[in-house]
């Protein structure tokens, strides 16, 4: 929250921390309160390796390839595998990886 160019007293208020300025933070209103929250980019989410599956998949995309073909010919070559959700993700993880490395490697041995 420090990072962001709001207020520290509004930024302890979000955070529902008991401030001395309670009253004044919230006179200035939910629309303007909730203007300030999006703008500064603010957001509560999990950091979880599906967030990291999704960055690869922008990386592939951005490099021309369909990271969801991908992923979709890997499902049908493994079947009906039965795995936790953790081992699912890392497996993809894996893949798509291994997938981004050999197009940084043609991408480097073609120049």
């Amino acid at each position: 929250m420090s990072a962001t160019k709001i207020d520290s007293e509004i930024a302890k208020y979000f955070m529902g921390k008991t401030i001395d300025t309670y009253e004044d933070v919230q006179s200035l209103g939910i629309e303007t309160l909730r203007n300030l929250y999006v703008s500064a980019g603010l957001a509560i989410r999990r950091k979880t390796q599906a967030n990291r599956i999704d960055q690869l998949k922008e990386i592939i995309r951005a490099w021309g390839q369909n990271p969801e073909e991908i992923l979709t010919k890997d499902a049908l070559l493994r079947g009906n595998i039965t795995e936790t959700q953790e081992v699912y993700q890392n497996h993809q993880l894996s893949l798509l990886a291994d997938q981004l490395k050999q197009l940084i490697k043609s991408e480097v041995s073609v120049q």
